[in-house]
């Protein structure tokens, strides 16, 4: 009986990570590319996993494919680059971000009321849904991961567009674009998104996912 245990412990990984291959199989993602499943999205699985691991596998792969869906509307200006010659990875950017703001978590709230995944600031979140014709309710909005993604994404595009580097309209979503122009933000902040990115990039693709100690005291015997 131990014997089956062990085993059915040194698989349960693999068929887990086989699950989530299986499901996202062939769908289509909302750019038109397919297999929407990829290897990015499994790090990012990952991540979120170890993150957050309370959440259950639906709601893990929901927020998978929300953060995958923002990553498409960045928009980095060509004159633009975090290394010569070396295209941006959009999602991994994103991750980046995501981590250093919230770690994942979609009810964070900061200490000056900044909300959600990407920490937006509910009067940026107005002014900015009024300027491109988004509905927006009210500040419990952002702690959908949807609205929150979307608003944080366009106010990072809007801050690359007036500045002169990415670290210039990192430090910038960090400190506001005016606490950026007259004080020039904390270096720190934009050396932990790249910290971050960085990790992205050289992580290798998992080949488990970390699971709640409530689902591993299932096959616990």
């Amino acid at each position: 009986m131990r014997k089956q245990t062990k085993i059915l412990r040194k698989l349960l990984p693999l068929l887990l990570v086989m699950v989530f291959l299986f499901e996202s199989y062939g769908k289509i993602n909302p750019s038109g590319h397919s297999p929407v499943f990829s290897q990015s999205k499994l790090k990012l699985h990952y991540l979120i996993a170890k993150n957050r691991p309370g959440l259950s596998k639906r709601e893990r792969m929901d927020l998978v494919q929300v953060i995958e869906r923002a990553s498409y509307h960045l928009r980095f200006p060509k004159q633009m680059s975090l290394q010569p010659k070396e295209p941006i990875d959009k999602l991994g950017f994103l991750v980046g971000l995501i981590q250093t703001e919230s770690q994942f978590q979609t009810r964070a709230k900061s200490h000056k009321g900044a909300l959600g995944l990407m920490q937006v600031m509910p009067e940026t979140a107005k002014w900015l849904a009024k300027k491109e014709g988004i509905s927006f309710g009210s500040e419990k909005e952002l702690y959908e991961p949807e609205m929150n993604l979307l608003i944080g994404v366009l106010y990072l595009n809007y801050l690359l567009e007036r500045t002169d580097s990415i670290e210039a309209a990192l430090l910038a979503y960090n400190a506001g674009l005016g606490g950026y122009k007259r004080f020039g933000g904390v270096p720190a902040y934009s050396r932990t998104v790249y910290k971050y990115y960085e990790g992205w990039k050289q992580m290798p693709i998992p080949t488990e996912i970390p699971i709640s100690e409530s689902l591993a005291s299932l096959f616990s015997i």
